[in-house]
């Protein structure tokens, strides 16, 4: 017989497990109603298309204090999203255990989403479809976006990466490693205080007791210059120079 923990994993105070046949939600308290079984698993039709990407439109959900909830889909990275595409294998599944994750992160003070839920559909034997849920940062617009738009130039270049190096400095001091740091898992906006990036999408995250060890912290950076160089071939929008100014801001910041 499988355990409830392998099943569900660790679920965070404040939330709760709900069943219906083979198909699984874990939401925060209160707002239960918000997500049924339907908005994870049914294509968002047009009128629920949040205007937010990931690898695929995510689906918006009214939230009860008007606020909205963002719906993602998870899908494998790399090579693995052309062969198994949205199903999964691994248990404790990985929605429920970036719930897990996040939640912590945000008791921990890192500049994260806030965690709704997450759902999975168990397809056959192991394999399961998933889903993670988050109220959406108003406002805020991916890294990648920032820096092709309007909002590099009006906030300037310099300033938007230092906010990024600072809240990345704080996530590993903070002891937790990204696993997958790309420009689309980065959000930028201006708030009254001034520029704040978060980061989010912590499916493949790992957390250590202390800070995040130099060498893995490094690995992490150069995880993100790969992402750079994969969406900006021609570095038009961050230049080797403005790329070894982040990291000389990364390294300088003071938190």
């Amino acid at each position: 017989m499988i355990s409830q923990r392998r099943l569900w994993g660790d679920v965070p105070n404040g939330f709760n497990k709900i069943q219906d046949g083979q198909t699984r939600l874990l939401v925060r308290a209160g707002l239960e109603e918000c997500f049924s079984f339907k908005e994870f698993n049914a294509p968002a039709p047009p009128e629920e298309a949040s205007g937010h990407y990931g690898r695929a439109p995510l689906r918006a959900i009214a939230l009860p204090d008007h606020g909205r909830g963002l719906v993602r889909r998870c899908y494998h990275g790399g090579l693995l999203r052309f062969i198994t595409g949205t199903t999964f294998i691994s248990w404790p599944p990985r929605p429920f255990r970036e719930v897990a994750i996040t939640v912590e992160l945000e008791r921990r003070g890192v500049a994260t989403v806030e965690t709704l839920g997450a759902g999975i559909e168990v397809v056959a034997g192991p394999f399961y479809r998933g889903w993670f849920a988050s109220r959406e940062i108003e406002g805020a617009q991916d890294l990648w976006v920032a820096l092709q738009s309007g909002f590099a130039r009006a906030e300037g270049l310099e300033n938007i990466l230092t906010a990024v190096a600072t809240s990345l400095k704080s996530l590993h001091r903070e002891g937790v490693c990204h696993g997958d740091l790309n420009l689309k898992n980065i959000l930028v906006r201006r708030e009254n205080e001034g520029l704040k990036a978060y980061i989010i999408d912590f499916d493949k995250a790992s957390l250590f007791l202390g800070p995040v060890p130099r060498r893995i912290a490094n690995g992490n950076l150069a995880r993100l210059l790969r992402s750079v160089r994969k969406l900006d071939t021609e570095r038009r929008y961050l230049s080797e120079n403005d790329w070894n100014k982040f990291i000389g801001c990364y390294y300088g910041a003071r938190l």
